[in-house]
């Protein structure tokens, strides 16, 4: 499990470039598109790439299989498929980011070990440690239990998925 605790305790890598990080990959580099860039509210950006592009009238198509990770609104950490991770760096190297590789985006390898101060680094996060619900040996916590019967959103600071991470910031 990886902590992401840590990786917003990182400033923002936006300063120092002249470009933003999506009109450098989307009209410099190519291949690329950020969904959400721009919009004021997101505060992830779906990196799109399709090597197939050639040339500067196509478009990346929104589609899983190009789906290759996030990136912060302000640059500063992105979570990129391993898969994908080389070719990401090589193309952002100019670009402070925090680079941090998954082998999925869907497989829950994300922790948040300090989340009383995660409110502090990036916005408040409601934090339900709900393993409970799977394993009898841990007491049933009736509590927890009525907000998530309710349907309240929330993370489990224990495990989570990048694609849960960046979906709950969303809300």
């Amino acid at each position: 499990m990886m902590d992401v605790s840590s990786f917003f305790l990182i400033s923002s890598g936006t300063k120092t470039q002249k470009l933003s990080l999506c009109g450098y990959l989307e009209a410099i580099i190519g291949k690329y598109f950020l969904a959400q860039s721009g919009n004021p509210d997101a505060y992830w950006y779906a990196i799109y790439y399709d090597a197939s592009i050639d040339g500067y009238d196509e478009c990346v198509e929104v589609t899983d299989k190009n789906l290759m990770g996030y990136v912060y609104c302000d640059d500063r950490v992105a979570f990129v498929l391993n898969s994908f991770l080389e070719r990401f760096i090589n193309d952002t190297f100019d670009y402070n980011i925090c680079y941090v590789g998954v082998d999925s985006l869907d497989e829950e390898c994300l922790e948040c070990r300090k989340y009383s101060d995660y409110s502090e680094h990036i916005l408040p996060a409601l934090w339900i440690e709900d393993d409970f619900l799977n394993n009898e040996k841990i007491p049933f916590d009736y509590e927890k239990f009525e907000l998530i019967d309710e349907g309240v959103k929330y993370l489990n600071p224990k495990h989570f998925s990048v694609r849960n991470f960046v979906e709950y910031c969303r809300l």
